[in-house]
């Protein structure tokens, strides 16, 4: 059976302009086999793009009664974006088992600033490229190298010891590197930071997922993550999944064909999906 999948996307019940049974049909147009939704999410926090708080019940509730109404026709899943904040929240099964997710992805939006920064604001590296810049300077002193290392240790964290499924844009501060050129992906120090993480998501049994959102965004021309970051993700045999995250319908298969060629350039021979028995991998063809 081919299958064909994204399980990262938003609605607006976050920050997504379509509606879920919108995402739905575009999904079935594309000729996909599974759908899961991923609304933003950091129990028990609200932000202006995250799950608000009273909201929960509703999201899980539609994504149900839809999963049900499209069942013969797509496999509908339920799921959390959850953020990663020391401290704060995390992307783990105890905040979210009350509404009963298929799954959840794990990612790094904000980084916290060091004590002696003298901030009490983190660096977001989802944000536009000013507040980007700002937060890097508030927080770090401008200093790149810092910063990213700040982000990789974050995500080791995460991996190690939160309860979740998928690695959401592992490379995401390369989001603004373009325009800020705030650090080198080429330097030594870059490459011994990657192979770091790959050891730690090995450890953690966790999948990384190929994500085409900062493509159909326009911000980059790349899939995060790199295929240098890809090929150290296949050394240590760490399952891959393709997603989308999408925000709009008409973008929920947008560049699949250059992440299948991200994966099939770094040795990955199969893709996990989620079946009711858990995740599977299938043939990548």
């Amino acid at each position: 059976m081919k299958r064909r999948a994204t399980y990262h996307t938003h609605t607006t019940w976050c920050d997504g302009r379509s509606s879920a049974e919108d995402m739905i049909l575009s999904a079935l147009e594309a000729g996909f086999t599974d759908i899961g939704f991923s609304a933003h999410a950091a129990w028990s926090f609200s932000s202006e793009w995250h799950l608000d708080i009273t909201a929960y019940e509703g999201y899980a509730g539609e994504i149900r009664r839809l999963a049900e109404q499209y069942r013969t026709r797509i496999t509908v899943r339920l799921g959390f974006e959850s953020d990663y904040i020391p401290g704060i929240t995390a992307p783990d099964r105890s905040l979210y088992e009350r509404w009963n997710p298929d799954f959840i992805i794990g990612s790094v939006h904000y980084v916290p600033a060091p004590a002696e920064s003298g901030s009490f604001v983190p660096w977001c590296v989802d944000a536009p490229t000013a507040e980007v810049r700002r937060g890097l300077e508030a927080c770090f002193g401008g200093d790149g190298k810092r910063a990213i290392q700040a982000y990789f240790a974050q995500v080791r964290k995460m991996a190690e010891t939160c309860d979740f499924d998928i690695i959401g844009h592992l490379d995401l501060p390369k989001k603004r590197n373009g325009e800020l050129r705030f650090f080198d992906e080429t330097a030594d120090w870059y490459r011994e930071e990657i192979a770091k993480t790959a050891a730690s998501i090995a450890a953690s049994g966790k999948i990384v997922e190929l994500n085409t959102g900062g493509i159909a965004r326009g911000v980059i021309e790349t899939v995060y993550p790199s295929k240098d970051i890809c090929r150290a993700l296949s050394r240590y045999n760490i399952p891959m999944t393709v997603n989308s995250d999408a925000h709009r319908s008409q973008d929920i298969a947008y560049a699949y064909p250059l992440a299948y060629e991200y994966a099939k350039e770094a040795g990955c021979t199969e893709l996990m999906y989620l079946d009711d028995s858990g995740w599977t991998g299938y043939p990548l063809e």
